[in-house]
């Protein structure tokens, strides 16, 4: 079994420290192969919301996988964010804003869909796609390949710029599952255009920036065939507890709710 731990918008700056607390203890309790982090790990791409961000990565278990989102760029700071839009990011998480990992049941390919000319929108680029389809190329026959990036193609398309394009682009390359943040609501689901493709976003692990009433971040346990995604849910204000887990099993037509 390979076992991952997906956070996103983190938004350090807007942090509740009983939260930050109870994710790394919960993050410890699980055990995952693998901590994944979509995008957002800070409010306004400053220095010491980075310094943060750094240190609670550093204290989760594992390899963590990080790529940049659109509040990890500078908004006030139009030159640096015209000319070295990740520079800040690439102090704190390394200069390669699409790592991945090899784990012995999956292939994890980050994606940056950060773009620094649009505030809110991002964007998937020709070459990001070309190195998905690499990494998910070269993976063995029976490894689940995951794609991770900020923007959620679906349900939120507003949010991406060519949308259509963007989910044909995702089933092509040959993502299985693909893993992202952004709306800070959770959704797992498919898309017409991607049949087959399971789409799975969280909403925000420990900001106070909430559109749900509630902090989340979700646990994916994929055996050959199969996926059971657990989720752990904080009204604001309270402490984590799990939710109802849902199933999901890969066919010959791709992924489906059980």
């Amino acid at each position: 079994m390979t076992r991952l731990l997906h956070l996103s918008d983190l938004h350090f700056g807007t942090e509740q420290p009983h939260l930050v607390a109870e994710v790394l203890a919960l993050a410890h309790q699980l055990r995952p192969d693998a901590v994944v982090i979509s995008g957002d790990l800070t409010q306004r791409a400053r220095a010491g919301q980075f310094a943060a961000a750094r240190a609670f990565v550093d204290r989760l278990p594992g390899p963590v996988l990080v790529v940049p989102g659109n509040h990890d760029m500078p908004l006030g700071n139009l030159p640096l964010r015209l000319i070295a839009p990740l520079a800040r990011h690439a102090r704190a998480f390394g200069a390669d804003p699409e790592p991945g990992l090899r784990l012995p049941g999956a292939v994890v390919q980050g994606v940056n869909t950060a773009n620094p000319w649009a505030w809110k929108s991002g964007r998937l680029r020709p070459a990001s796609v070309a190195r998905l389809s690499a990494a998910f190329a070269a993976a063995p026959p029976a490894a689940c390949r995951i794609a991770v990036l900020h923007h959620a193609p679906v349900p939120a398309a507003a949010d991406m710029a060519d949308p259509a394009g963007t989910l044909a682009a995702l089933a092509d390359a040959g993502a299985q599952v693909v893993l992202s943040g952004h709306t800070h609501m959770p959704h797992a689901g498919f898309a017409e255009t991607a049949a087959g493709v399971l789409f799975l976003q969280v909403g925000t692990a420990v900001s106070t920036r909430l559109k749900t009433a509630t902090n989340d971040f979700a646990l994916l346990d994929l055996t050959p065939g199969e996926l059971r995604l657990r989720s752990w849910l904080a009204p604001l204000g309270g402490a984590f507890a799990e939710g109802p887990p849902a199933r999901f099993r890969h066919g010959a037509t791709g992924w489906r709710r059980v």
